[in-house]
């Protein structure tokens, strides 16, 4: 055998055989996910007892959003006597601390030059510190929002209803402030949406942990208690998530009707740049508590250990994706077009008999047409019907991101590639007017207000 059909030999074990097992498992679990919505989340029972509460929210100049937010807390349904709202004003140059103040909170300032302290996790360290010092033991457990955050009025209640049950970490449902901005919003919002609806809640069906993502998560304040904010990454909420799960055994449970509503950016730069911040210190947490998570799985044989590091997975996937599998396609596209065309020299596949050529050049077609872009094409759609109640947008203006959602895919895949490999440094982006209509809350922020959040790098 010549070098060169040694070499392809090689090449076509690792993507054909190697790389498409890993991709078949990843997205094979993913979509049993979506074909089994019909499986109906958990339904945790009204609370015997009001346990109190610490809502914590970081900001960095938020002077756009965060009057709002507090006010839209402050006015839940929750007894006003079982929770406090803290807000950390970190490294602000604007009235930040002031607003939120006049809004009703209990604010703490931090300064700190050191350009790697400029990080919500930095942030939220700092704050749990000064409750733990000045109110330890008034708290049973622990809210944290974004400053960009509205949620619905019983939002308190639910996750109540949760602790009260045992649970000691949860998420919500991720919904959006402005999914109908534009397709840019639309997109990156039906992307949480989706992830409820499918993922999350089939998790929370068959009594499994979920993943920490998108606005809102509750905790028990023993876990501040014994640990403090141990998670000083660009991706807090999944570290925590991660840490939890393999230290201390607790799985994050997802509670459906917890809703919280996020402001979604509004342009492809800022969505691109969310994206890239993030993949870094994802990328670090697979090789640290993923992996650590998948050996643990052997030994505590609970699913939520195996899923977990598949999520995680997903960066590792992305950079595959963007890298590998383009290069290798277009080279072996090339090599037998060249044998076949310049050459006269056809290589024909030993099953179908079809010429090499023509096949990856089929193979390629249908797996983008279908596997990719109509498959995406139809979860989207499927999480626009399914959640059409609580998608706070006419049906019609979600038409457009339906059909370009394989794009926001491929925006997702690049920016954790370029995160992965640069680290990239924090910019400002916009804030948004809110189109989220919510009994309890009216808003008095700006549209498109460029603010500076606590900086995830």
């Amino acid at each position: 055998m010549k070098l060169w059909e040694l070499i392809n030999e090689i090449l076509m074990v690792i993507t054909d055989q190697v790389l498409m097992t890993v991709l078949g498992v990843v997205f094979g679990i993913q979509i049993l996910y979506i074909l089994l919505f019909f499986v109906r989340a958990k339904t945790y029972p009204k609370a015997k007892v009001q346990h109190k509460f610490g809502i914590v929210i970081p900001a960095r100049n938020e002077s756009a959003v965060i009057s709002d937010t507090i006010k839209c807390i402050l006015k839940s349904d929750y007894p006003r006597e079982l929770f406090d709202v803290y807000v950390v004003a970190d490294n602000c140059t604007d009235n930040t601390a002031e607003l939120a103040r006049a809004a009703g909170a209990i604010v703490f300032e931090r300064f700190d030059d050191n350009p790697k302290h400029k990080k919500a996790g930095y942030a939220l360290k700092y704050l749990f510190e000064k409750i733990m010092e000045e109110h330890k033991g008034e708290y049973e457990a622990f809210i944290k929002f974004d400053a960009d955050n509205l949620m619905e009025p019983d939002y308190i209640s639910r996750m109540n209803d949760a602790f009260d049950a045992g649970v000691k970490c949860a998420r919500g449902y991720s919904n959006s402030k402005n999914i109908d901005q534009n397709v840019i919003t639309g997109i990156s919002g039906l992307w949480y949406i989706r992830d409820c609806r499918f993922a999350s809640n089939f998790r929370s069906a068959i009594g499994q942990g979920t993943m920490l993502g998108g606005a809102g998560m509750m905790f028990a304040a023993e876990i501040i208690e014994k640990h403090g904010w141990d998670c000083l990454t660009s991706s807090d909420d999944s570290e925590f998530t991660m840490r939890r799960l393999n230290q201390d055994k607790i799985k994050t449970m997802y509670v459906k009707d917890a809703i919280v509503y996020e402001d979604q950016p509004s342009t492809l730069k800022d969505t691109f740049n969310k994206y890239m911040r993030m993949a870094g210190a994802l990328n670090k947490l697979f090789f640290t508590q993923g992996l650590k998570s998948f050996g643990l799985f052997f030994v505590r044989w609970k699913w939520t250990y195996l899923d977990m590091f598949m999520t995680l997975m997903f960066i590792p996937i992305c950079v595959m994706m963007c890298i590998w599998l383009p290069i290798y396609y277009i080279y072996i596209v090339l090599f037998y077009g060249l044998m076949q065309f310049k050459y006269g020299h056809t290589y024909y596949d030993d099953v179908t008999g079809m010429p090499m050529f023509w096949k990856y050049i089929t193979t390629i077609g249908y797996a983008l047409a279908f596997a990719f872009a109509l498959a995406f094409i139809l979860q989207a759609l499927l999480a626009v019907v399914l959640e059409r109640k609580r998608i706070k947008a006419p049906i019609k203006k979600l038409i457009p991101t339906v059909l370009l959602f394989p794009v926001f895919m491929i925006i997702y895949a690049a920016a954790i590639t370029l995160g992965v490999f640069k680290k990239p440094t924090w910019k400002a982006a916009k804030r948004n007017a809110s189109n989220v209509s919510i009994e309890h809350t009216t808003s008095d922020a700006p549209a498109d207000v460029p603010t500076e959040e606590v900086s995830n790098e």
